[in-house]
């Protein structure tokens, strides 16, 4: 859907069908993302629906999901050490403050590595606790057979 909405916008007449599918889009992905022109990707003279580093950490976050199954397996109900996420969100977060307060501007490339590293290890943490999840109610569907 990202990269949908600036395709669809290019393509599309202003009122039409598309334009409006794209226009809803960009007003879902703008409750989570500021959407600063200055600080998006482009394509065909089009914004992306959300801003660089939103982009990059949904791409990381699919580059996660994608090695996952690499590191460990998908029925692993074993969380990494909560070090690892805090760490990764605590950089984007310096590079956020550090930005705003003035004390470093923060660039394209900063925003892509800290917004990279929080998305590729939120799989990591995320596909074990839906996995705790789906365990918890077969167990409990099983229960309820069992004692019906």
């Amino acid at each position: 859907m990202i990269l949908l909405a600036p395709v669809m916008m290019h393509y599309s007449e202003p009122g039409t069908v598309m334009s409006g599918i794209s226009e809803g889009i960009y007003t879902f992905f703008s409750t989570t993302c500021h959407q600063e022109e200055s600080r998006s990707f482009h394509i065909f003279g089009e914004m992306f629906a959300v801003c660089s580093r939103c982009t990059i950490i949904y791409f990381g976050f699919l580059a996660g999901v994608v090695v996952y199954p690499l590191f460990r397996k998908l029925d692993n109900t074993i969380l990494p050490s909560v070090w690892i996420l805090l760490i990764a969100a605590g950089l984007m977060l310096l590079d956020v403050v550090f930005d705003v307060t003035g004390v470093l501007k923060n660039t394209f490339i900063t925003r892509s590595i800290t917004g990279f590293l929080l998305g590729v290890v939120l799989p990591f943490y995320l596909i074990p606790g839906f996995t705790m999840v789906y365990f918890e109610l077969k167990s409990f569907k099983n229960y309820k057979k069992k004692y019906k």
